[in-house]
């Protein structure tokens, strides 16, 4: 079971999340005030929650940040190292496409890039 905290303040947008995740059978989801970064999973926040939640470091990779379409809000986004976005209005079906897009990205197998000698390669010329 996976989980998945909900963090915004539009309480119909975030029953419409809940029921959508839920609805999979492979969610659990969590409406709550403040989000817990101590809880594994995604977690949903409105952008107002990035001042009260204090330091994110750990936890970027795992938020869905929703905010406005004004450029101060992407702004104070970027510079918080935050890349998940979704704006108010957005159809609850898009913000459970980012949710289960970063579920995945956690779950897939970190791939480096391997620098070789060409000797170590098989390529001597």
């Amino acid at each position: 079971m996976k989980t998945v905290q909900v963090a915004i303040h539009d309480s119909e947008q975030a029953d419409l999340l809940r029921e959508l995740l839920v609805g999979d059978g492979a969610h659990q989801v969590y409406l709550v005030e403040r989000p817990n970064m101590k809880m594994p999973g995604v977690i949903v926040m409105d952008i107002d929650h990035l001042e009260k939640s204090g330091a994110l470091a750990g936890v970027r990779e795992r938020v869905v940040v929703m905010a406005s379409r004004a450029s101060g809000d992407l702004a104070k986004l970027w510079k918080a190292g935050l890349r998940h976005v979704v704006f108010h209005g957005d159809p609850p079906k898009a913000v459970q496409v980012a949710v289960l897009a970063i579920e995945l990205s956690l779950t897939a197998p970190k791939v480096g890039v391997m620098s070789l000698s060409p000797e170590a390669a098989g390529t001597r010329e």
